[in-house]
């Protein structure tokens, strides 16, 4: 939820038991959100790889690789990365199905059946694709799961072109903001008109299973029955 990885020269305070950036390192390291260090790697010539996470969602564990996929580390319940080449629409049709009665919001981010979308993204692909957050997989026209599938790619890669987005804390490893945050369509735009052409409908946020939602009601399609 939380959580990057910084590179650069890192001083640990002895007497505050804290690590931060040298003084002399490039400026957007000094960052208040980059100041959350809790793991350090020493690499070579004085530098160091860092992880920062302000809200401690994060986790650092060491696995031999012939051991990755043991159970004991809980790696083999991630589902599959979205972009892979392998990941087809018949795929990704078939793991939404495996929680048909839930809201298709949360399947999209639950990372046993697709790793890598979150509260952002899941906003943003439904918005996309024409399709309401509290939406049942099981009522889900075929059509509806080829924009998913689709909006889902355009936007992950969208994401990674823009640097990530920095709405929150997020931080490249330079320690610099992403944009994706600038491109927005419906994230935390609760209020103001929906920009879809054509569309007249106003964002909305409701709590949807413990997390935020952002939708349009007015070309959201809300499929919850036969």
């Amino acid at each position: 939820m939380t959580g990057h990885l910084l590179y650069g020269k890192y001083i640990f305070n002895k007497k505050e038991n804290t690590w931060s950036p040298d003084k002399n390192e490039r400026r957007a390291l000094h960052d208040p959100y980059n100041r959350f260090i809790h793991v350090v790697f020493s690499l070579s010539r004085g530098k160091s790889l860092v992880f920062c996470d302000a809200r401690k969602f994060g986790k650092v564990t060491l696995i031999p690789t012939d051991k990755l996929y043991d159970k004991k580390y809980g790696l083999e319940k991630l589902g599959p990365e979205p972009l892979d080449k392998n990941f087809s629409l018949n795929n990704f049709t078939k793991r939404i199905l495996k929680k048909k009665n839930s809201n298709i919001k949360t399947v999209l981010m639950d990372q046993t059946i697709i790793a890598g979308i979150g509260n952002i993204y899941s906003d943003e692909i439904l918005w996309a694709s024409g399709v309401h957050p509290e939406s049942k997989p099981l009522y889900i026209p075929k059509e509806k799961y080829r924009n998913m599938y689709e909006n889902m790619q355009i936007l992950l890669r969208k994401g990674i072109k823009f640097g990530g987005d920095s709405m929150s804390d997020y931080r490249n490893i330079d320690g610099k903001k992403g944009r994706f945050q600038n491109y927005h369509n419906i994230y935390q735009r609760k209020n103001e008109p929906c920009l879809k052409k054509n569309c007249r409908g106003i964002i909305k946020r409701r709590v949807i299973n413990g997390r935020s939602a952002h939708l349009c009601d007015k070309h959201q399609s809300l499929y919850n029955k036969a």
